[in-house]
């Protein structure tokens, strides 16, 4: 027996087409703006220098740019048992990264 809709599932399936358009291009343009004001707390962070902070209810924590190695996995397949891992890397610049954590309750 299959579980009966959800009230959000319902509501959407009852959307004509150009509505549901335009409450998915709303919420594209609310998320895109929650995204730039979260940049802004990010260049804040990294203007303080801040690295850990911990406040009552969250955790935030700002990485500074740095290098990366990933390792490709198809070149790693492909060559098999090739003996020097760099073969098989490459590295890439990362830019500050930005990480906001609940924190646990005492």
């Amino acid at each position: 027996m299959t579980q009966p809709l959800d009230a959000e599932t319902k509501r959407l399936r009852a959307l004509k087409p150009g509505e549901l358009a335009d409450e998915a291009g709303a919420l594209k343009a609310a998320i895109a703006d929650l995204e730039e004001k979260l940049e802004t707390y990010k260049t804040e962070g990294i203007r303080r220098d801040l690295r850990e902070v911990d406040g009552t209810l969250f955790r935030l924590t700002l990485s500074p740019p740095g290098t990366r190695t990933a390792f490709d996995v198809a070149l790693l397949r492909q060559v098999m048992g090739a003996p020097f891992v760099d073969h098989f890397s490459k590295q890439s610049d990362t830019g500050w990264t930005m990480r906001c954590s609940a924190r646990k309750a005492a």
